[in-house]
């Protein structure tokens, strides 16, 4: 998420999703070569390179990118996430606001295998995290992609990176709407001391 614009009645904010267009397109030239280095010793790789390509496909289509941008002097919050196969616009009132939340939750993946350990993958703890702009009305819209974080704990202590950023530019969004900002931590955190490593917002 990184601001555009900002001014005393006008800030714009942009969150681009490249990665997934990235991931995608190296999925697509991947298939590609392995398609054309196997095709003929075997079919079966052919087949599996489709796979590939058709995955990096979807996730080119897919991906999206959000602007947001709030007017004081209209009163007017506007909304539009874009992707390659159409785009939503939404006008909203800044007075409908309720606050803005920065929610985190820890999720399990697949921690990376060495080459010693030939048994079945480990799965570690990620923190993932998203801002979201929730109404009066219980309506929600998302400020950015979720996120996830690298994070190491010592003792009772959890420390994060990546996320700090995110956090405090969602902090100056409700700032300049004048509603409250509220970060939510998962249960298990609350116990321990959180440092959150990371810049400030950018211009």
């Amino acid at each position: 998420m990184k601001i555009t614009t900002v001014s005393a009645n006008e800030l714009e904010l942009r969150e681009g999703n490249a990665t997934g267009i990235a991931i995608g397109a190296i999925l697509i030239i991947a298939a590609l070569a392995i398609g054309l280095y196997l095709r003929r010793t075997n079919p079966i790789p052919v087949w599996i390179a489709l796979l590939v390509a058709a995955v990096g496909i979807g996730l080119i289509l897919f991906s999206s990118s959000i602007t947001v941008n709030a007017n004081k002097a209209t009163g007017q919050l506007r909304y539009q996430k874009k992707r390659l196969l159409g785009a939503q616009n939404t006008t909203y009132a800044i007075a409908d606001v309720f606050r803005i939340e920065t929610r985190k939750q820890w999720r399990l993946q697949n921690a990376p295998q060495t080459s010693g350990n030939q048994g079945p993958p480990m799965q570690e703890p990620v923190l993932v995290a998203q801002s979201v702009i929730v109404f009066k009305d219980g309506r929600e819209l998302a400020l950015d992609h979720q996120k996830t974080s690298s994070s190491m704990g010592v003792g009772s202590t959890v420390i994060m990176g990546g996320q700090g950023a995110e956090t405090a530019m969602a902090a100056k969004v409700a700032q300049f709407l004048g509603v409250p900002f509220q970060e939510i931590m998962p249960p298990n955190m609350s116990g321990g001391i959180n440092i959150i490593a990371g810049g400030g917002p950018s211009f």
